[in-house]
């Protein structure tokens, strides 16, 4: 397929279900991580003392999951403005879900060393590129000129600005780590918040559609 030319219909159709299929089978391996505790002691305070023992692997399997799971929307709130693709997007495409298929290894790194400044950062790092992956996927679009024709080019910039959201999330985690490494996964939380602050329009159509809701039930 020459990389200039476009392609339209179900073969794009396939690229948004292959992609699907591996953020699903990411979201599986990240659970296969929590074994049921083997217990030497049948009683009561040795299995909560297993239980208490995997809390770190449940903690990280949570936090994992959301993440993916908010990137698999992101990556669905994209491509739900692509109407083409081309070689250039497809490989684009294949750097972010290689970057996902490998969110499990730093996941259970961290989750057995949660103490170890080096597994968070591989883990936060993980994050990061998925999220760098997605933001070259969406350039690409628009310089390629695959975009919807109703796509105008403040929703560009907006969609562009609040996929800077994650990276600046993983980027103060990072550097936090350097402080405490027990303060630095709270950092996690900022993301949703830059993403509101990064994209304002959001909250000014939320508050529009209100208002003409209530407009039209008064």
């Amino acid at each position: 397929m020459d990389k200039h030319e476009p392609e339209t219909g179900l073969s794009f159709e396939r690229v948004v279900f292959f992609s699907d299929a591996v953020f699903a089978i990411v979201i599986t391996l990240l659970v296969l991580e929590l074994k049921v505790p083997h217990i030497a002691e049948h009683t009561e305070p040795a299995l909560r003392h297993a239980l208490v023992e995997l809390l770190p692997r449940v903690i990280g399997f949570v936090v994992s999951f959301l993440i993916i799971g908010l990137m698999w929307i992101e990556h669905h709130r994209i491509f739900r403005y692509i109407a083409d693709y081309d070689a250039g997007l497809l490989w684009r495409n294949l750097l972010l879900l290689l970057c996902v298929s490998f969110v499990p290894f730093p996941t259970a790194l961290f989750s057995e060393n949660f103490w170890s400044r080096t597994a968070f950062i591989l883990y936060t790092a993980s994050f990061g590129g998925v999220a760098t992956a997605k933001l070259l996927i969406w350039r690409h679009a628009v310089a390629a000129n695959l975009l919807k024709k109703d796509v105008t080019p403040a929703l560009e910039r907006r969609i562009a600005t609040r996929s800077l959201a994650v990276p600046l999330g993983c980027a103060i985690a990072i550097g936090l780590a350097f402080v405490s490494i027990f303060l630095a996964p709270l950092s996690f939380i900022l993301i949703p918040v830059f993403a509101r602050l990064l994209d304002p329009t959001s909250r000014k159509s939320k508050r529009e559609a209100a208002t003409a809701n209530e407009e039209t039930a008064a």
